[in-house]
């Protein structure tokens, strides 16, 4: 069990939840209704959190090997992200936008909007992108994820292989799963663990980032990664999510600052093996065995000492070692954390005040972070080239056909590919190279350009921007 730690910040405030503390809805994200009668049937369930769940694509930059790739080039990144407040906050995997520039949204309705991120964290994997739009968009709601059940029935939502906004069902396979990140092939993921739900739920490339909805329609889960298990032995439905409450906990710090500054205790924990557990003559084995305590540290402060076993966080339950490292992590530095531990066979509490973190280096501005200038997406001829087609036959084939396209240009982003016969822009046919320079020049500046094109033997539209 996970309380929120009190924190208030910036625009929007988080409540501390528990027993005898007061309820407030914080204002970046929908809370979950507080009871619900019965289990909505998966049908109605999909349908109602289809509309706020999106699909996340962009360009990787020179160099970047992260994300989630849907081309045969690899320079695409595409996820999943959900819609957590109704003026265009969308929370997501950090490794989806990891690196990427023009960055883009796909809401439901089919509407594309540009997308920057406010604040991202790869140690727990969780960023918070942003994209404006003239009308509220829809949300969902945010659960309790320290009341998850094993067993109880989940959805998943996301975009596997870019099929747009798949449902998938399952359970809760278990809680507190600790998993090492770069053994689910993670790139720069060595030395960093994740405290998981497990779900049985199929999630697959292009899932990350989206929701695992209880059946009460509230997220428990961001979907994160997958166990593909050996090539000889492959796993089926091994699925993680990180539990929303880590995700609630770093909001208002992403929000403020784009980063989440880290907490210091000055200790180190073990767990607790059943030697250990029967020399020490403790009652069980959950818990974190501390093994040494800095000198000068908020832990020494505190009155902490080596052989003590932290039990509790904050009125919650501590299960292991990592569920100490996460709760250290996680909470507010300054804050006032009440945590219960055993010395000698007796149970005491003892309060600690966590300090900020050291800085090792300061992370350079997100590639598309929110505070750099937007650049205008719009293009012109020399955004492409084209040359006449070839015959085929001895009769022309018709349209012009493309040879370069310029990288990250609004017609790369449109989905202009280097071999697609331009039939049309406009309402003016493309016989020649010439034909597309004046079509082009008939639209004003900042004019929406449709385009008619051609491949594989099959025709459809797409549009950019005139400048």
């Amino acid at each position: 069990m996970r309380p929120i730690v009190a924190i208030a910040v910036g625009l929007f405030s988080i409540v501390l939840t528990g027993p005898g503390w007061g309820r407030e809805p914080p204002s970046l994200w929908a809370p979950a209704p507080k009871h619900v009668k019965g289990i909505a049937g998966l049908a109605d369930l999909a349908e109602r959190a289809r509309t706020a769940v999106v699909h996340v694509r962009g360009e990787m930059a020179d160099g970047s090997t992260t994300g989630e790739s849907d081309s045969e080039s690899g320079r695409t990144s595409i996820g999943t992200g959900f819609v957590i407040n109704k003026d265009g906050y969308i929370l997501t995997n950090e490794h989806v936008v990891r690196g990427v520039i023009d960055l883009r949204v796909r809401l439901f309705d089919g509407r594309e909007l540009v997308a920057c991120v406010v604040g991202a964290d790869m140690a727990t994997d969780l960023a918070l992108l942003k994209v404006s739009t003239h009308k509220p968009l829809p949300v969902l709601a945010l659960g309790d994820s320290s009341a998850v059940r094993v067993g109880e029935p989940v959805i998943a939502i996301g975009n596997p292989y870019g099929f747009n906004h798949s449902v998938t069902a399952g359970i809760v396979s278990a809680k507190e799963r600790v998993v090492d990140r770069a053994n689910l092939h993670e790139p720069g993921a060595e030395d960093l663990y994740s405290f998981f739900i497990q779900t049985d739920a199929s999630i697959n490339l292009g899932n990350s980032g989206g929701p695992l909805i209880d059946a009460s329609g509230a997220v428990i889960g961001v979907n994160a990664a997958f166990w593909a298990g050996h090539p000889l032995q492959p796993a089926q439905g091994i699925g993680f999510a990180i539990p929303i409450n880590m995700a609630k906990a770093l909001l208002p710090r992403l929000l403020e600052t784009g980063t989440a500054r880290r907490a210091y205790l000055g200790v180190d924990a073990q767990p607790i093996d059943p030697a250990l557990e029967a020399a020490l003559r403790l009652p069980s084995g959950r818990g974190a065995l501390i093994a040494s305590v800095e000198k000068g540290s908020p832990a020494e402060a505190a009155g902490l000492e080596p052989g003590d076993v932290v039990v509790g966080w904050n009125g919650t339950d501590v299960a292991s070692s990592e569920d100490f490292k996460i709760d250290a992590q996680l909470s507010s530095p300054g804050a006032r954390i009440r945590i219960a531990l055993l010395r000698e066979g007796k149970r005491a509490e003892h309060e600690i005040i966590p300090r900020a973190a050291p800085v090792k280096e300061v992370a350079p501005p997100h590639p598309s972070s929110c505070s750099r200038p937007p650049e205008p997406l719009m293009a012109n001829v020399d955004d492409f080239d084209v040359q006449e087609s070839p015959m085929r036959a001895g009769k022309p084939v018709g349209g012009v056909t493309v040879t370069r396209v310029t990288d990250h240009s609004a017609a790369a982003q449109a989905g202009l590919r280097v071999g697609d016969i331009v039939l049309r822009v406009g309402k003016a046919s493309t016989l020649v190279p010439s034909d597309v320079a004046k079509a082009l020049g008939g639209f004003k500046l900042g004019d929406p350009v449709p385009v008619l094109v051609r491949r594989s033997g099959f025709d459809f539209w797409m549009a950019f921007t005139r400048r």
